[in-house]
């Protein structure tokens, strides 16, 4: 039986034991969402002070669900005593749990919604930096153009932080560079993304119009952080082909990579995305390096059974569309000699069944690196 309206109760009060006839409801158990709800945010804001201002109640009333929340469930969830709240192995547990039943509850709500209506929704998005600086802008303009009430809201993090999030229910969908192993999860391909040799514009390899790995060798490189997966890529790619990188500095993620080439500390590889403006306006220069070319599919990423809402149907169907049709990383001057088939860097090598991954074996080693 469950008690309170519509979604405000979760769990259904266990049956009575006979040694509690008599004794009423006094002793039942019924925890509820709007408990989970304020047991996150305090978790989230390590808080009850600013958990409170968040939630539009007092202090004292969140101190008081807190307490309950713990006598019911017999254990502490939070640490006392420091400056800010920490949770307890029990408060993680529990935390984890927390988080994907409140997103299925409003993924529900959500989805009852868009099914009456069916002109309106919203759509909770992931992307890594590249994704979400350089690739989904451009997929979103020219959806709201069509579909203006559609609420995007987006989210960039890490892919694995971004796999979590789908697995929690948190997101909807995730855009991500490279192959996803786990089969807990769909990938489907949008477009092609190079990774580019970027310089500054005075830098002396621009007037030789094209380097060769030779040529890197002990240049100053300029790398994103260590759980970068362009990084890790760069990396593995340049390790596999006998040259070792020398890092100079590291940064922030992808503008900060470009700022610090801008600013002539050194040189850099990335999405090729990411640079067109600064290429296009000389304030970055791209230098191919000839034999040597270096690609990954974006995909798009979402659970297995995931259950889409009419809106986030279409928005799948419009980003494999829209990538197909006008996504490209665009390919290196031409002047730079780059290797004999560099002109296929649009979607053919990602043009695959959802989730397949690509066969080792049947293309040549540059277009084998559009597995990384």
């Amino acid at each position: 039986m469950l008690y309170g309206a519509g979604l405000d109760y979760l769990f259904a009060i266990a049956p009575r034991r006979p040694e509690n006839r008599g004794r009423g409801l006094a002793g039942a158990h019924h925890m509820n969402l709007h408990h989970l709800k304020i047991f996150c945010t305090v978790a989230q804001r390590s808080s009850i002070t600013a958990a409170a201002a968040d939630l539009l109640l007092s202090q004292p009333a969140v101190s008081l669900q807190l307490k309950a929340l713990e006598r019911e469930l017999g254990m502490p969830l939070f640490q006392r005593g420091g400056a800010k709240l920490r949770l307890t192995q029990a408060g993680e547990v529990l935390y984890r749990s927390a988080v994907s039943i409140l997103s299925a509850k409003e993924e529900a709500e959500r989805a009852i919604k868009e099914l009456r209506g069916g002109t309106t929704g919203r759509l909770i998005l992931g992307a890594g930096t590249t994704g979400g600086m350089y690739v989904l802008p451009r997929i979103l303009q020219a959806y709201k153009g069509i579909w203006p009430g559609t609420e995007v809201l987006l989210q960039i993090a890490t892919t694995d932080q971004i796999l979590d999030r789908l697995l929690q229910n948190v997101l909807d969908l995730g855009l991500v560079g490279g192959p996803i192993e786990d089969r807990r999860f769909v990938t489907e391909p949008v477009c092609v993304d190079e990774l580019v040799l970027i310089t500054a514009p005075t830098h002396p390899m621009v007037s030789l119009g094209k380097v060769t790995l030779k040529d890197l060798a002990g240049m100053p490189f300029i790398v994103a952080e260590a759980g970068s997966r362009t990084r890790q890529l760069v990396e593995r790619r340049l390790r596999e082909a006998g040259m070792a990188l020398r890092i100079a500095m590291q940064m922030p993620g992808t503008e900060g990579v470009k700022r610090a080439v801008e600013a002539g500390l050194g040189i850099g590889m990335v999405s090729g995305f990411a640079v067109e403006a600064e290429c296009a306006t000389g304030v970055l220069a791209r230098v191919p390096i000839e034999g040597f070319r270096l690609v990954r599919t974006m995909n798009l990423v979402h659970r297995k059974q995931k259950y889409f809402s009419p809106v986030g149907e279409r928005f799948r169907e419009f980003v494999k569309s829209y990538g197909e049709r006008h996504l490209r990383s665009s390919p290196a001057p031409a002047e730079g000699g780059e290797a004999a088939g560099s002109g296929r860097s649009g979607a053919p090598a990602a043009r695959r069944e959802p989730g397949a991954a690509a066969r080792p074996g049947t293309k040549t080693r540059k277009a084998r690196d559009g597995r990384g």
